[in-house]
């Protein structure tokens, strides 16, 4: 072959081969079909490039495999990991999701990572729960559904103390797509069976729910509910006729020996039966992929914190008389507002300066969570509502009398640097209705006007002759106080939350009211801002989660807020509901098993958050309570606040924080700040750091959202010498402020390999294979991926050397034929010139 100069320029050719590469585009296509380098591999399991789609296809290609750790790989699962894969029971190929004794978790995240679950799978060392993810679960089954599972859900689990008698479970989920970890909710079974590996004890059935089923209440059963007698630890437990020991070393656990639902040790298995070949990797362009963000989202650990809020003072202990139940920013400043005597600093302070006696409302730096100490008013009652006036004020309504010593019955303009009653206008508010109460329950700035909701039936402005009759929500000018005279919406009973429309052309309010006006209005209403507080049409009309009660007030609502198209509205009987915005139909519905109704909502970068004192489940399309029926698609874990996708109505169960409450009330308050912290109010008193730590907490705590940055795209993808059988890679690294960062190298659309450095060696392939690197960071955002990097083959017949000079190497290949569409680079001793030289086809002679 004759070659000629390009651009004046001295030229060497080589053979595009395993060792030479090509940024795409490419002079010749590799043909159409061609598989890549991962097509080569043996799907054994042994290597991250040889990850197989499940242990079943492992066992499948080697019927010798032993039970052991093997690395899979799914589309869904994205990158290889490592799992236990089970090689021996009824053929092999189960893959554990979980083990441990008692205390198994029924968050969405499981328990634990990955490497704890494969690391000790038996003995007295796994006997604390270690369970996946349940996303790692569902890429495991590459978003298939678990109810499709062909072999159901296995639960191997001890029959003795000792640990040497076992048992097999088998069970179908009658209805599951996504995996969760709550199999103490209502889950509808299919088939069930029981099998002794050391016994004669046998038994089947179908139907029953996830939570307790069985035949009889002995070995025959499982019953997955926390219950006191096993100070409510989850488990795989045995019916009531079957006591544990309280030892350490015990495979049949129980709280006190000899109690019944003994907590035996156990592991969960699953066996899809996935084959590579079947599964749909992505297929990546040339340019490269685009970045992959999460979604965004609060964390699920709290953020630092020292302060909090402490005590009762006005010394009334009920759900409605919490520590906090109110925010409020101003400028660098949150206030927090309710039912507290101490500002505290830690768990133990007993004296100032780490512990301040003042009640009811206090300051906190908006960055730091620090208390700031300026601002000190003082008050004779709790505080339920808070919000800054456009003079700069705070706003303060409640149940008090007085405010820094003078007469404020309900509500109070405050100076928001000292706390001290502001001078200007002043607004008085009355209940003549029989026992007087007033509260003031909530506040908002709409529009020019201050909004006000609770328990009372007239205003009075500084100027005005007279008092404004304004029956349990009124608006006043937030300039001046005056009232919006002939404004009134006149509810037949309390109002607890308020809202206006985007627009401010719409006053939602829910309560404890079943008129507005002298018309329906049951517990929620949308009214006119209009000169008159008239109903919106159409007439909105709810089915609340209790249907026909006796006492109808049992259905009193407690959150409203519009949302995107939807209006949602939560409250009495557990329910969390969304309407559409122009027409009031219900499109989603929520319902909290256990614990109570929804107190408190907020929104963030399209989520919503709701606060309740619930810490079990919330099933998703349920619409009555107590009993949810069998239509609801969802049972995820909710503790006392959860997530709700703004435009859907879906529920985001990857929020899944951990709070302890003083006496279970839960969260009365959030608050989305400017820095995009939510601050989350209640009896809260310890939650969980992101490194699993526990925090003392007192009142309040602060969530900030998870990062959403992708980190930058790796850069310089090359080929660099090595061996001919093996492809060498390396990469300039990425930048990210959430590290450190690992790298996944792709063979097409394939995850072969993960890596922290910025190199990499690779078994090479028999077919051209375009390569690329993309960075992940520690949330899981994954950067754009390299341009793509194309590496042919080596021909079988050809001998090679490798020639070195100035600062570029090639192959020269002494024999051997090209492939027809491989293609040939010239470069010169600066480096390879992408689209340079691109030559010919046919069999060379000596290089």
């Amino acid at each position: 072959m004759t070659l000629n100069p390009v651009r004046g320029r001295r030229w060497q050719i080589a053979v595009l081969g395993a060792c030479l590469v090509v940024m795409a585009p490419l002079v010749g296509a590799v043909p159409a079909g061609a598989d890549d380098a991962a097509a080569d591999l043996v799907p054994d399991g042994l290597s991250a490039p040889g990850a197989a789609a499940s242990c079943w296809e492992i066992k499948q290609h080697d019927p010798q495999a032993a039970d052991g750790v093997y690395w899979l790989v799914t589309p869904t699962l994205v990158a290889p990991e490592r799992f236990y894969c089970d090689m021996t029971t009824d053929g092999g190929g189960w893959v554990l999701v979980g083990r441990g004794r008692e205390g198994w978790r029924t968050q969405y995240e499981g328990r634990g990572t990955a490497a704890e679950v494969r690391g000790i799978v038996q003995g007295p060392a796994a006997f604390s729960p270690r369970q996946l993810p349940s996303l790692t679960i569902d890429g495991l089954l590459d978003g298939g559904r678990v109810d499709d599972l062909a072999d159901g859900i296995r639960v191997r689990r001890a029959e003795d103390a000792g640990g040497t008698r076992w048992q097999e479970v088998r069970f179908e989920l009658a209805n599951r797509d996504r995996w969760v970890w709550t199999f103490a909710a209502e889950h509808p079974l299919g088939t069930w069976s029981f099998a002794s590996t050391t016994s004669s004890r046998r038994g089947s059935g179908s139907g029953g729910q996830s939570l307790n089923f069985g035949s009889n209440n002995s070995y025959l059963r499982v019953d997955t509910r926390a219950l006191s007698a096993q100070v409510f630890n989850h488990g795989w437990a045995y019916g009531s006729n079957v006591g544990g020991t309280n030892s350490s070393t015990s495979y049949l656990w129980s709280n006190t020996t000899g109690a019944g639902r003994a907590l035996p040790f156990a592991q969960m298995f699953i066996r899809p039966q996935l084959v590579l070949e079947d599964l749909d990797f992505p297929t990546i362009p040339d340019q490269g992929a685009p970045a992959e963000t999460l979604d965004a989202l609060l964390a699920n650990g709290v953020l630092p914190g020292e302060w909090g809020v402490t005590g009762l003072a006005n010394g009334r202990d009920t759900e409605l008389t919490t520590e906090v139940q109110t925010f409020a920013q101003i400028g660098e400043v949150v206030y927090v507002g309710g039912n507290f005597r101490w500002v505290q600093r830690g768990a133990n302070a007993t004296q100032p300066p780490d512990r301040v006696e003042q009640s009811y409302l206090a300051a906190f730096d908006v960055d730091t969570g620090e208390f700031v100490p300026g601002f000190a008013p003082s008050f004779n009652d709790q505080v339920k509502s808070l919000t800054e006036l456009p003079d700069g004020t705070l706003a303060v309504g409640g149940e008090f009398t007085q405010a820094n010593s003078q007469p404020a019955i309900g509500f109070v303009r405050l100076d928001a640097v000292s706390g001290q009653t502001a001078e200007g206008w002043t607004l008085e508010i009355e209940n003549r209705l029989s026992g007087g109460q007033v509260s003031v329950r909530a506040l908002q700035v709409a529009d020019g006007s201050l909004y006000l909701g609770g328990l009372f039936t007239h205003l009075r402005g500084t100027e005005s002759g007279g008092p404004a009759y304004m029956r349990m929500a009124g608006r006043v000018s937030a300039s001046t106080g005056e009232p919006a005279y002939g404004w009134n919406p006149e509810f037949s009973g309390s109002v607890i939350d308020i809202d206006l429309s985007q627009d401010a052309t719409r006053f939602y309010a829910s309560g404890y009211f079943r008129e507005s006006g002298g018309q329906d209005a049951y517990h929620v209403a949308a009214v006119s801002t209009g000169d008159t507080a008239t109903l919106v049409e159409p007439a909105w009309q709810p089915e609340w989660s209790i249907l026909n009660p006796v006492r109808p007030e049992r259905n009193y609502q407690q959150v409203i807020m519009e949302a995107g198209d939807r209006v949602w509205s939560g409250g009495s009987e557990h329910s969390l509901f969304s309407f559409d915005r122009d027409t009031f139909q219900r499109l989603s519905g929520n319902i909290t098993k256990q614990g109570g109704d929804f107190q408190a909502g907020e929104t963030a970068n399209g989520v919503l958050y709701a606060s309740c004192h619930c810490n079990d489940w919330n099933y998703s399309n349920a619409f009555t309570w107590s009993n949810v029926g069998t239509q609801w698609t969802q049972a995820d874990k909710i503790g006392f606040v959860g997530a709700w996708d703004i435009e859907t109505g879906e529920y985001l169960p990857e929020f899944n924080p951990v709070f302890r409450a003083r006496r279970g009330s839960g969260p009365w308050a959030l608050l989305n700040d400017s820095n995009d912290t939510m601050w989350i109010g209640g009896d809260l008193q310890t939650t969980v750091r992101p490194n699993g730590s526990v925090q003392w907490t007192s009142g309040f705590a602060r969530l900030g959202h998870r990062n959403t940055t992708a980190p930058s795209a790796p850069s310089q993808l090359a080929r660099v010498p090595g061996e001919a059988s093996t492809v060498r890679l390396s990469w300039n690294a990425s930048t990210s402020d959430d590290g450190p960062l690992t790298y996944e190298v792709l063979a097409e659309g394939r995850v072969l390999e993960v890596t922290s450095g910025t190199s990499i060696e690779l078994p090479a392939g028999s077919q051209p294979t375009r390569y690329f690197v993309r960075a992940v960071d520690q949330t899981g955002n994954r950067s754009a991926t390299t341009p793509a990097l194309t590496v042919l083959p080596v021909p079988p017949d050809a001998t090679e050397q490798l020639v070195g000079f100035g600062q570029s190497w090639q192959w020269r290949y002494e024999s051997g034929s090209w492939p027809q569409g491989w293609n040939t680079v010239g470069f010169d001793d600066s480096g390879w010139q992408q689209g340079d030289a691109l030559l010919g086809f046919g069999s060379p002679d000596v290089v």
